[in-house]
């Protein structure tokens, strides 16, 4: 983790809330198109004219799309004056007039009517995308994006080490919030869905009335959360540009437990300096009590001050033994449990 100063650190430390953006921060961001229903097109005019639209995207979503049209070698038809609208979709136009593809949210505002042919996708706990053509529903695909190997045991993790709160949020729809929260052990109170930014951002607020929060997000949608928390968090690895910048702190690795070793060693790093700090002091009021009423001799008050200062350094030095290396073989035993579960449940149906 790549702290951007010492003040994020020490704040990091008093963190006692924690909340999660889902796609791409607990989930893998390497989502898979399951499902692709385009009742007035062929799948692959479909998937050509969705794939060029999404190329402008940086969601997982977007990127899901253009996997799929990939691997069955689709050329992307031309789409023009595209424009991003964070927590809804993305809009753009080809030679037969605009486009749009997005959530629900997005549909609502083109008016489209999502019931018609589509009945199975709205209800299921997949994510689901739409694209459309003014108030004409033109297909949708649902994809599938499952939890980081560590998510779960990260979330573990902060948990045993005194974060009484951890909240997901997520502009997705409810169902599959609840789906991934269960997931995590999340109770439906702290699972928040369908918000925009601005929700994420009110969230926040609120729960920062209450004790020192962390928001960890990934995307472009995060970053007001990420800038309002009292410590951002951004995926570094596989986050967006601005993402970073409106964050404190960035995780440079897809390890999410390094996350938890952190919080404990940022709180770690507040004791041992105040450990420092009164120490210090105390030291000081020794030494000039001392001299002032004791006739302290100097080569002794000097042995004082200067050893003082060596036992500082000496506990501060306590640091090098941090918590991240004692979890980090912990972490990797979680990834891999969690790959030899995801084996078996693959293997299973074979099986019978």
């Amino acid at each position: 983790m790549l702290f951007k100063g010492g003040a994020a650190l020490e704040t990091f430390g008093a963190v006692t809330q924690f909340a999660f953006d889902k796609t791409g921060t607990l989930t893998t961001g390497q989502a898979e198109v399951v499902t692709l229903v385009a009742p007035g097109m062929s799948d692959e005019d479909f998937l050509a004219l969705f794939a060029e639209l999404e190329a402008h995207s940086e969601h997982s979503i977007a990127a899901a799309v253009r996997r799929r049209a990939a691997k069955q070698d689709l050329a992307p038809l031309p789409v023009f004056d595209v424009v991003a609208h964070p927590s809804e979709g993305i809009t753009g136009r080809d030679g037969d007039g605009p486009l749009w593809a997005g959530n629900p949210r997005m549909a609502a505002r083109m008016g489209a009517d999502l019931t018609a042919d589509f009945e199975g996708l709205v209800g299921n706990a997949q994510t689901v995308f739409w694209l459309g053509r003014g108030s004409q529903i033109l297909g949708a695909v649902a994809v599938a994006d499952g939890l980081r190997p560590t998510s779960r045991a990260a979330l573990e993790a902060l948990r045993a080490g005194g974060v009484p709160h951890i909240a997901l949020m997520t502009g997705d729809r409810r169902p599959v919030a609840e789906r991934i929260g269960a997931q995590l052990g999340l109770s439906p109170s702290d699972i928040h869905a369908d918000l925009l930014p601005e929700d994420k951002v009110r969230l926040v607020s609120k729960l920062s009335q209450t004790g020192a929060v962390a928001f960890v997000g990934d995307g472009v949608n995060d970053a007001a959360a990420l800038a309002r928390a009292d410590v951002g968090i951004a995926m570094g690895a596989a986050g967006s540009e601005v993402a970073l910048q409106a964050a404190d702190v960035a995780l440079l690795s897809e390890d999410m437990a390094r996350r938890a070793a952190a919080h404990k060693l940022a709180r770690r790093t507040a004791r041992i300096i105040r450990q420092n700090l009164t120490f210090a002091m105390g030291a000081m009021v020794v030494l000039v009590s001392g001299a002032l009423f004791l006739q302290l001799p100097l080569p002794l008050a000097v042995v004082g001050h200067e050893g003082g200062t060596v036992l500082v350094v000496l506990n501060g030095l306590r640091l090098l033994f941090d918590p991240i290396r004692a979890d980090r073989g912990a972490s990797l035993r979680a990834r891999e449990e969690s790959a030899q579960e995801q084996d078996r449940r693959q293997t299973a149906p074979t099986r019978g």
